[in-house]
């Protein structure tokens, strides 16, 4: 029984079967083995013929990549139609429009007027934005799915 480690993943295993490992495992002593085991496994680099730590900046590189990779991820999930956050997501951006709307009205009635007289006739005129209960916000969100 022996430890390796995988040339390619940096992963170290213990006490294995050598044969069943073919390459990218290389045998390596149990002294490396205890001291590579200390070195987190995303901050191991082949160097030659064994692992070494990474320097902080390849380690910051490392992490930065890892950060970008998992904000990626979050933002496909947006994309995934029967995913809750997306509807929720086009949900709020609907009632944002909505206000959006409902402020622009406002201001066209103000810039539209020459009275005070004309822009309250005109503010008047702009329907109540409605407020939601709880039991429609889950029906919006349920009609956003698959969309």
């Amino acid at each position: 029984m022996a430890s390796l480690v995988n040339t390619t993943t940096l992963a170290i295993v213990r006490s294995v079967n050598t044969p069943e490992y073919t390459a990218p495992w290389t045998v390596i002593s149990e002294a490396n083995a205890d001291s590579w085991s200390e070195i987190t496994q995303r901050y191991r680099k082949w160097v030659t013929d064994h692992v070494e730590e990474m320097t902080q900046g390849e380690k910051d590189a490392v992490d930065a990549a890892a950060l970008t990779a998992r904000r990626d991820a979050a933002a496909a999930q947006l994309q995934q139609t029967e995913d809750i956050l997306r509807a929720f997501m086009l949900l709020v951006m609907d009632e944002f429009n909505a206000h959006a709307e409902k402020i622009n009205s406002i201001l066209t009635a103000i810039d539209n007027g020459g009275t005070l007289a004309q822009v309250k006739t005109e503010i008047a005129a702009i329907t109540d934005y409605p407020t939601r209960t709880e039991q429609q916000l889950r029906t919006a969100i349920r009609n956003k799915l698959g969309s």
